[in-house]
């Protein structure tokens, strides 16, 4: 376990040094309680960078920290961040975080003096440089939304906030959120298991994982008599099948009107 320490001058307040604490890279999946115990007093920047951190367990061991770094880790939207009310700076670039509404309110109630919050690289920020999908607009309306919640705020992800676009947030950035329509629903069995209707187009499920199948043609039908043929119970209206035979009945022309006209000489 490798541990970085950068001793600034004592204070003269508490007559104790404050420490910059550097924890990267080592692949730790919560916070070392050894680091809270030994170090979590005088430290004042925390950096846990390149972890697999997936929980601020144990954080509140660090009461006095202004600047906390956890870039290039696993938290989503399960994490629970504690009390920091020294915290100003906090750090969380290329995580997992998708309900950003969730975690403004967490920064909003336990981080009262936070300044500057980066969030690039989460799903919850829609940057163009991680979501090909996104446009400056969307950029935009999280940035409003987010300065709307957070008026504290002087520095939001790589820009300052200026004093205009603080006015734009204050007047409508609560209405800037983006609400995404829930996803379809998925079909429960695949086309080849449905049933057309027979009306107005519609495809119904079958009974179980059985598939739809054809009442039979009638036998006197390929015989060449007439039959009644039963209606074929299809699976859409995409598919088709077609039955083939050799006729049985061959025309002899007796019963031709056309014979009357025909005497023996124009054979």
């Amino acid at each position: 376990m490798a541990i970085s320490l950068h001793v600034n001058d004592f204070s003269f307040e508490s007559r104790t040094p404050t420490l910059h604490l550097c924890f990267v890279g080592q692949d730790c999946q919560r916070i070392p309680s050894i680091l809270g115990a030994t170090y979590g007093l005088q430290t004042k920047r925390l950096d846990l960078s390149y972890n697999s951190i997936r929980s601020l367990d144990g954080l509140n061991k660090f009461p006095f920290l202004e600047e906390l770094i956890l870039d290039n880790n696993y938290l989503d939207d399960s994490v629970i961040i504690p009390c920091l009310h020294t915290l100003n700076t906090l750090s969380l670039n290329k995580n997992k975080i998708t309900n950003l509404e969730k975690l403004v309110e967490q920064i909003r109630e336990h981080l009262p003096n936070l300044r500057y919050l980066s969030l690039l690289g989460n799903e919850a920020c829609p940057d163009q440089l991680s979501s090909a999908d996104k446009d400056e607009k969307d950029y935009r309306r999280y940035r409003l939304y987010v300065l709307n919640r957070l008026p504290t705020l002087k520095f939001l992800d790589s820009t300052g906030v200026r004093r205009s676009e603080m006015r734009e947030a204050r007047k409508r950035g609560a209405l800037a959120r983006t609400i995404r329509p829930p996803p379809l629903p998925v079909c429960p069995l695949p086309l080849t298991k449905m049933r057309y209707d027979g009306m107005g187009g519609s495809l119904l499920p079958t009974e179980g994982n059985r598939t739809a199948k054809k009442n039979p043609v009638d036998s006197r039908e390929m015989n060449g008599t007439v039959g009644k043929r039963g209606i074929p119970d299809i699976l859409s209206p995409m598919t088709h099948t077609g039955a083939y035979g050799i006729r049985q009945y061959r025309y002899l022309g007796q019963h031709s009107e056309g014979n009357r006209f025909i005497n023996n000489e124009a054979l």
